[in-house]
This record gives C-alpha cells, structure tokens and sequence, in this order.
C-alpha cells in the first residue's frame, strides 16, 4: 500500500506540477488573490476526479472486453505523452504575470473557470487515458489517495509560492518547479516506455 500510494504521489505531481494552461490560470489568478488561485485548482482537481471514474469505468470495460493485453497501445501513448512533455517542459519559458479582471472577481468564479478549463483541457484528458488508465492496471486504485494528495498539496502551495517567492525570485522558482517536472515526467515515461515493450514481448 505504501508503494502505491508513492506511486501516486508522484504521478500525482506530474499532472499537476508541469506549466500549461492551468498552471497559468492559477498562477494569473494568484496574483490578485491566493483564494482565486486555489478555488482555480480546486475546480481543475474536481475536474481530475470526474476524469478518475471515467476512467475506472473504461478501464473494467476493456478489462472485461479484450483481457490484460490491451495495455500495450495506453503504456506506448503514455510513455510518448510523458517524454513529449518533459521536452516541452524543459524548452519552456515562465509564464507571464498579469492582473485579471472580471474573471477573478470572486471564488466561485475562479472555481468554476478551472474546472471548465480542466474539463475542456486535451493535456488532463489524454493524461487519464493514457498514463491515468496505464497507472490503474500498474498499481491498482489505492493510488487514488496519494494522487489527490499531491494534486491537493499542489494547488495550494503553488499559489502560495507565486503570492510569496515569485516576485522575490522568479528565476529560481521556476527553475526549480522545471526541473522537477521534467524530471518526473521523464522517469515515468520511460518506466511506461519499458512495460509497453514487456507487454508486446508476452
């Protein structure tokens, strides 16, 4: 269970953490409020869960419909997703601050711009049908509660560091949230990379 859950944990970190459009959202939001920033995550997460039983479903469905082999074709697109996004990642420039207007006038809007954005996100939607329905099959569904976690953790601290220690150093805490992201994404690419070419040697 504890390997699960750091499992989780990490894979948890590599949807949430890597810059795009809703890191970018959450960090315009957090500029005027660290309220707006999080109500922001907060609505891309509830947007990751509706994804989970999407793919809990799809993934009994396929289960009972062609057996353990059809994992071969997730772990290949997972593993190209994740390597292709470590590049990106690694070639990408800070996002830019800005004031918002009228799309940050209140909580629940925030909340409600996130989770659009998260629903309509190709990134969170193609990382459940890839990587999330891979990671299922690798490790069960007990990752669940370390993914949250670090999804949680995150959406919370990064509006914090973007309020606090953004303006203070900008170039360091990008750095650090770059390295770590495609770091991550890198290893778990290649982990799904190496269980694609087990799963087509059996």
């Amino acid at each position: 269970m504890i390997s699960q859950f750091i499992a989780g944990l990490a894979l948890g970190y590599s949807l949430a953490v890597p810059p795009g459009p809703m890191n970018a959202l959450i960090a315009a939001h957090s500029v005027r409020s660290f309220r707006y920033g999080f109500a922001v995550g907060a609505g891309a997460m509830t947007a990751d869960f509706i994804f989970m039983l999407l793919t809990l479903a799809l993934y009994d469905a396929l289960l009972a419909f062609a057996g353990a082999r059809y994992m071969f074709p997730f772990y290949l697109l997972g593993a190209g997703l994740l390597l292709y996004l470590a590049y990106a990642i690694a070639r990408a420039k800070p996002p830019e601050e800005r004031r918002e207007g009228g799309a940050a006038s209140g909580a629940l809007r925030s909340y409600l711009t996130g989770l659009g954005l998260g629903l309509a996100n190709p990134y969170q939607l193609g990382w459940w049908l890839t990587v999330g329905l891979s990671s299922i099959s690798q490790f069960g569904a007990l990752w669940a509660i370390g993914l949250f976690s670090a999804i949680a953790t995150w959406i919370t601290s990064f509006p914090a560091a973007v309020r606090a220690g953004w303006r203070l150093n900008k170039g360091a805490t990008w750095l650090a949230i770059k390295a770590f992201s495609a770091a991550t994404l890198a290893a778990f690419g290649a982990y799904f990379a190496y269980s694609a070419a087990l799963a087509l040697l059996r």
